[in-house]
């Protein structure tokens, strides 16, 4: 077993073996037993396959939303945010003249220059509203530019983006692994991870331009950037994956410190003190706030980075949908030169400022909610379905599948043990 979700649940067997010894022999006495709880039920007490089909069906169909929700608000929405210039709208108004306000002044006076009567004229800056400010207004805003499959454009190369990517991933792996090359667990997936999303930026690339740009009649493949100019986003590139791998690694090493500090310290059976166990749960709170942290502070600046990067190398002649200033990011730099790669970074990492981080948090909040909505939604319909097919056929079944997860987990450590 390997990868983050073999260290995790393999700590957590290897604790389970502890509470077994620690408990004796009737802790997976009683396992065994609920095991067969469900084919000891009789033919009465168990249910048929077809009857679990409408519960199927509604989490199918409640994933696929959620799925269609994480793509639109997650991805295409969040791009956007993530590369709109804020702009401004110029009112020219005539100014009254100095003298108008004179008791004997000439009821008209003729400039006597040019430029006296440009100097008649005040102009006010008022700023706009973004785009990307609401979600609705931004779906609006798409859809009205690309028709209602504007919602889900560029999904066909996150498919092909993705797919590549995990393809490759875990054809690497297993050839380090069969080479004998040393297993170091989450830390080699993510080296490998690394360098397949450096090796993939230029179809990453790809995928956003199909995202942001106006609708075209040229296959993606025909708008492909230069491998020359690529190299720009080499870097940011490096520093997403980085940052992913990290919002996934610090949590889980906050977690087996947090673990081991509170095992050795509640090990024994005495009992608890109020003020120990309240030190227990804040001390496991810092797990999903040390990932929320990472999450804020390093991995959406450098999503944010690597898309804006990518937008300032739209190709020539193609526009994006929402107000773009590539200047902001390119700026006076030769992408050209030698190192132009690292001051194009600087440049797009300093240009995106705490309103448009706020505005994108927001969004990112936004899905979390809905998606949530539609969880719950789905839950207590899948709840009303289980009631109607007999829930008290379905508690039999739950319960001996959980204890023959635990039983195998308890096993596999016991093999690994010997």
């Amino acid at each position: 077993m390997s990868g983050v979700q073999g260290q995790v649940l393999g700590h957590l067997a290897r604790r389970g073996v502890e509470l077994a010894s620690t408990y004796g022999l009737s802790y997976k006495q009683q396992l065994e037993a609920d095991a067969e709880l469900y084919e000891n039920s009789g033919p009465e007490g168990r249910i048929n396959p077809e009857e679990m089909f409408p519960v199927l069906f509604t989490a199918i169909f409640a994933l696929v939303i959620v799925a269609a929700i994480r793509y639109t608000i997650g991805e295409v929405v969040a791009t956007l945010a993530m590369i709109e210039t804020p702009t401004a709208t110029a009112i020219i108004e005539d100014k009254p003249p100095a003298y108008a306000d004179e008791p004997d002044a000439p009821l008209e006076k003729e400039p006597l220059m040019p430029s006296e009567a440009q100097a008649d004229v005040e102009v006010l800056l008022v700023d706009n509203k973004p785009i990307t400010t609401k979600v609705s207004s931004t779906i609006k805003h798409i859809v009205r530019i690309g028709g209602r499959r504007a919602r889900y454009r560029g999904a066909g190369l996150s498919i092909l983006y993705h797919l590549g990517h995990s393809i490759t991933t875990n054809f690497l792996l297993h050839a380090a692994y069969s080479v004998g090359l040393p297993n170091f667990g989450p830390l080699t997936n993510a080296l490998v991870y690394i360098f397949v999303s450096v090796a993939f930026a230029r179809l990453h690339m790809s995928w956003t331009h199909a995202i942001i740009s106006m609708p075209s009649s040229k296959p993606w493949y025909r708008k492909m950037v230069a491998r020359k100019q690529s190299k720009l986003v080499l870097l940011p590139s490096l520093v997403f994956a980085c940052a992913q791998q990290a919002t996934i690694l610090i949590p889980m090493g906050v977690f087996i410190i947090v673990d081991t500090i509170t095992y050795d310290t509640f090990h024994d059976n005495t009992p608890r003190m109020c003020a120990g166990t309240v030190l227990q749960a804040l001390g496991f709170l810092t797990v999903p706030l040390s990932g929320l942290i990472t999450a804020l502070c390093f991995l959406l600046p450098a999503a944010a980075t690597l898309t804006r990067v990518e937008a300032a190398l739209l190709p020539e002649g193609e526009e994006t949908i929402v107000p773009f200033d590539r200047s902001v990011v390119v700026g006076d730099v030769d992408i050209s030169a030698r190192g132009s790669s690292k001051a194009v970074f600087r440049q797009a990492w300093r240009s995106f400022g705490c309103a448009a981080r706020f505005r994108l948090v927001k969004i990112y909040t936004k899905m979390m909610m809905v998606q949530v909505a539609v969880l719950f939604i789905a839950a207590h319909v899948m709840l009303a379905e289980v009631y109607i097919i007999g829930g008290e056929r379905l508690a039999p079944l739950v319960k001996s599948g959980i204890a023959q997860l635990r039983l195998a987990a308890i096993e596999a450590q016991e093999q690994a043990a010997n």
